[in-house]
């Protein structure tokens, strides 16, 4: 890519225009997160997982949700540029609002937590699968806070919690998973960065390391999950797909197909668990388990694909974003906690700028 694209793909990572190659790569992480759960919720249910699918999941491990959380922190720049009302009632319809509804959804159809009433707390906490959402919810919700900082000092907190935090705990899985989310804020901020990663020695030299770092995650399983040491390694794993897809002229029926699941991502990401969930405690798994596992992955991409073609039509679009009424609530609210802390253009700003998108 010449300079001008790469200064190009800069200004659209801090505008609101979409990227194809980041649609690209985040399809990719989705898809290989139904992969994994096709077989793997099956497994929670109790039915026997063969080793080599284990050993597949083992390998795409440090790559498929610290891929989706380093594309998250690469639109930072982009949300705060807006004002704090704005921002924070944007979230919430975004973010909080379908984790809200989702968990719901998820406590109905397959989710028992004994001992744990509906009012506690804990019910709500980094809810099952929905633990994604609820982590960049933090992340976002602490933000603004941080951005006076240098771009480091985030990171080095989020490594800090990884490392000190009790190893496996929600908490220190938070303080990792941070780790990429403001990385990839980091990285959106350094012109042209995308640029030199597309070039082939940059690719080869990423793909290399991820493909290692993979195998040692077969041998290594537990010890390596979620260890702050080798996130610098999937940050690696992540950028090679980025190295791959900001190619020019990287198109066709699969990117087109990895695009369509990377613009209704939240989508897929909310709606398969439930209906695997469903499916694996049904009369089907006490059959063939390849079969089980193939008809996981096709449901949760055929019910993925019509809730995302109807995804912004009611009733269809509340399930992943908030009432109208409920944004501009929150963000009045918002608004009168925070006036006096912002500067009067920011606040004369607010009223020009537009919803959020899904994709946000």
């Amino acid at each position: 890519m010449s300079s001008d694209t790469a200064q190009g793909q800069d200004r659209v990572l801090a505008s609101g225009r979409r990227l194809g190659w980041m649609d690209t790569v985040r399809g990719t992480a989705i898809l290989l997160l139904l992969l994994w759960h096709a077989n793997a919720v099956p497994q929670f249910f109790g039915t026997p997982m063969p080793d080599i699918v284990n050993s597949a999941n083992a390998f795409f491990f440090p790559y498929r949700m610290p891929t989706l959380m380093l594309l998250s922190g690469m639109l930072l720049a982009r949300s705060l540029k807006k004002p704090l009302p704005v921002y924070y009632a944007g979230k919430l319809a975004m973010v909080l609002w379908p984790y809200l509804i989702w968990v719901i959804i998820a406590k109905i159809v397959f989710l028992e937590q004994p001992g744990v009433p509906w009012w506690h707390w804990h019910a709500w906490y980094a809810t099952s699968y929905l633990w994604f959402l609820f982590f960049i919810g933090v992340y976002y919700a602490a933000a603004p806070l941080l951005k006076r900082l240098p771009p480091w000092v985030p990171i080095a907190l989020g490594a800090a919690a990884g490392v000190l935090l009790e190893q496996g705990s929600m908490e220190q899985r938070m303080g990792y998973f941070a780790v990429f989310f403001f990385a990839g804020s980091w990285i959106a901020s350094s012109p042209g960065l995308i640029d030199k990663l597309a070039r082939p020695r940059a690719a080869i030299l990423l793909g290399i390391s991820a493909l290692a770092f993979g195998a040692a995650s077969i041998i290594w399983t537990e010890s390596l999950h979620y260890s702050v040491w080798g996130a610098p390694l999937s940050i690696a794993g992540a950028l090679a797909l980025v190295a791959v897809f900001a190619r020019p002229h990287v198109d066709g029926p699969v990117a087109q197909g990895l695009q369509f699941l990377g613009r209704s991502s939240i989508v897929f990401y909310v709606s398969h668990f439930p209906l695997m969930a469903m499916l694996s405690r049904s009369s089907l798994a006490e059959g063939s388990f390849l079969l089980l596992a193939a008809l996981n992955l096709a449901a949760a991409i055929l019910l993925g694909g019509v809730l995302a073609v109807y995804k912004t039509t009611p009733p269809v679009i509340w399930l992943f974003q908030a009432p109208r009424w409920i944004t501009s609530a929150a963000r009045a609210a918002v608004g009168v906690v925070t006036t006096r802390f912002e500067s009067p253009a920011r606040r004369d700003s607010a009223a020009e700028e537009q919803r959020p998108q899904l994709s946000e």
